[in-house]
């Protein structure tokens, strides 16, 4: 699988996640057929984090179910969660998590087009 179809995969599967619940990098990752991907996931979610972007990019958090403080987009990821209704606790440490037991969204696959539909920044 290429860059290109790599990307368009990702954004196609969070597209999919949906409201009141969240997955995880690796879970994606894994739905797109690159299980040591997580990594690679994590940087395109952020960045649609960073662009004015309609895909839910705030029900991906980490593998832990720690929601990552990117500066202010943990701040909005978490808000955005609540909004929808998802349960947010503070850990112990300060961080914020979500329990996956309750507000998991882990499929066994699903069918994601893997193609890029326009030359956007997912097609490169």
């Amino acid at each position: 699988m290429d860059a290109a179809q790599f990307n368009a995969s990702v954004y196609n599967l969070v597209q999919m996640i949906p409201s009141q619940k969240v997955t995880s990098c690796g879970h994606i990752a894994k739905l797109v057929g690159a299980p040591k991907q997580a990594r690679r996931v994590n940087e395109l979610v952020k960045l649609l984090g960073q662009t004015d972007s309609s895909v839910p990019w705030h029900r991906v958090i980490s593998t832990s179910g720690i929601i990552a403080a990117h500066g202010d987009l943990g701040t909005v990821q978490r808000s955005t969660l609540e909004e929808e209704g998802v349960l947010v606790r503070t850990g112990i440490l300060g961080e914020s998590r979500v329990e996956f037991r309750r507000w998991g969204w882990f499929p066994d696959s699903a069918d994601v087009l893997s193609e890029p539909e326009s030359d956007d920044e997912w097609g490169a």
